[in-house]
């Protein structure tokens, strides 16, 4: 009788836990993905829409979509497009089809690895080690007739790459390489 008790316990204590929060995104992946969107955006044409009244309409298929698309509009804004709410001239629909990063690591050395037998965690010994993070974005627009829906516009797609690498060389010298800081 005790020990039901007690595993009910256990089982309600266990059902009551909270979930684990997602692990935030680091700042060198913000970066990647912030400078790869703002380099995708100044790829695109706006000419036909810059001197209009325009409705847009964001579409993100994976990631922080609210960031995204005020940075989107803000962007359009500042680029000499007229945003309104009610009867546009065009509505212009974009389509963030790509938002994200890559990573990868080559290593040239040893990697850490447990010892068998003693069980005596071995650290790397790398004599080259590049850590490779790639952010990439890929933003196409739609523009469409305000009365008819009828499609007016549809430009090249603007493609954004950063890149932030990071060397490890004969254990003793480090050095990163990055194009974050500039901005287009």
């Amino acid at each position: 009788r005790v020990s039901a008790t007690l595993a009910c316990l256990l089982l309600g204590g266990c059902s009551l836990s909270t979930p684990q929060k997602p692990t935030e995104l680091s700042g060198i992946t913000q970066q990647l993905l912030i400078r790869s969107l703002e380099r995708a955006l100044a790829q695109l044409d706006i000419d036909q829409v810059k001197s209009r009244n325009v409705a847009v309409e964001v579409f993100l298929q994976a990631g922080p979509e609210t960031f995204v698309r005020e940075f989107v509009v803000s962007w359009l804004r500042a680029h000499g497009v007229r945003t309104v709410a009610d009867s546009p001239e065009f509505k212009v629909k974009a389509f963030a089809s790509v938002f994200g990063t890559d990573t990868d690591t080559t290593l040239i050395g040893l990697p850490a690895f447990q010892a068998p037998v003693v069980n005596v965690p071995v650290p790397e010994i790398a004599l080259f080690k590049w850590y490779k993070n790639r952010g990439q974005a890929e933003l196409r627009l739609y523009a469409f007739d305000g009365k008819t829906d009828l499609i007016v516009n549809a430009p090249r797609p603007g493609i954004g790459h950063a890149k932030h690498d990071k060397f490890t060389v004969l254990l003793i010298i480090g050095f990163t390489l990055s194009d974050l800081e500039q901005r287009d």
